[in-house]
């Protein structure tokens, strides 16, 4: 079962047009203390293995991590994501740490 998706559209470095389908699957759980979670970029790449955790959530954050980091291996080796117009906002997707708030006691 599919928790997420998206269709991306890019372009190769060499500017050949493409799509990448985005898929992240539900984790499951594969052993005592180990669960897996299905990730998939076709058009990108044929088949991924399952990435691997030590709890569902884990599992889950760590597939989200493996497609951010393909996604920005396409940008780093000068293709492009595109989204309409313009470009993919792929950092409006990444994992950021929270802005620290400090309270005055």
């Amino acid at each position: 079962m599919t928790v997420a998706s998206i269709s991306i559209d890019a372009i190769s470095p060499e500017g050949e047009a493409f799509v990448i389908e985005l898929e992240i699957g539900t984790p499951y759980e594969c052993g005592p203390e180990e669960w897996a979670c299905p990730v998939a970029l076709h058009g990108l790449y044929d088949r991924l293995p399952d990435v691997h955790g030590g709890d569902s959530y884990q599992a889950l954050c760590l597939a989200i991590r493996l497609a951010q980091d393909l996604l920005q291996d396409v940008l780093d080796k000068g293709g492009r994501l595109l989204m309409g117009d313009g470009d993919f906002p792929l950092e409006a997707y990444a994992f950021q740490p929270w802005p620290s708030q400090r309270h005055s006691p």
